[in-house]
């Protein structure tokens, strides 16, 4: 058992994340591991819109789990994408520690998606493992356009990309 040095919570051995209060049980300092293939995919183009019209919801819905990411777009000005750090504190912060982040290759502070003119734009951070748009590698510090239904792999993680109204 591996006791939570914030909650006191007894979590099973091999545990990454407190299940009582969400700690990180590990190391945020631990290196990414890097992959020698993480350019397997062939590129598929997508053609959804890259507009916001009326109040919208972007929703990361990450593939293969239960778990997505909701951000009000009119919120937005930079969220960076990757494995917390407990002891920093930013509240635009997109930890996939959560999903197996680390085990997948994500760096710490792996990409951003940014708002600017209208559009959100993903960008890599040069990280360890790259991150694919729609199966394309992104150079790093380069930003893309994201679109409506848009699939972003960090490392081996895939996350789809949904533009949703308000209601």
């Amino acid at each position: 058992m591996i006791k939570c040095p914030d909650c006191s919570h007894e979590n099973d051995d091999g545990a990454i994340i407190c299940e009582a209060c969400g700690y990180l049980l590990i190391d945020p300092t631990v290196s990414t591991k890097q992959y020698d293939n993480t350019d397997y995919q062939k590129g598929v183009p997508r053609w959804g819109s890259a507009s916001f019209k009326g109040r919208t919801n972007l929703l990361l819905n990450v593939v293969d789990s239960h778990h997505s990411f909701v951000y009000n777009y009119d919120e937005i000005e930079t969220i960076t994408i990757g494995r917390n750090d407990p002891k920093k504190k930013n509240p635009k912060f997109l930890d996939l520690t959560v999903v197996g982040g680390l085990e997948a290759g994500v760096s710490r502070e792996h990409a951003f998606i940014k708002r600017q003119g209208g559009k959100l734009f993903i960008e890599d951070n040069g990280s360890a493992n790259g991150t694919f748009l729609n199966g394309q590698m992104l150079a790093p510090n380069e930003p893309r356009v994201m679109r409506d239904g848009d699939e972003v792999r960090l490392g081996y993680l895939t996350v789809r990309v949904t533009f949703a109204p308000i209601e």
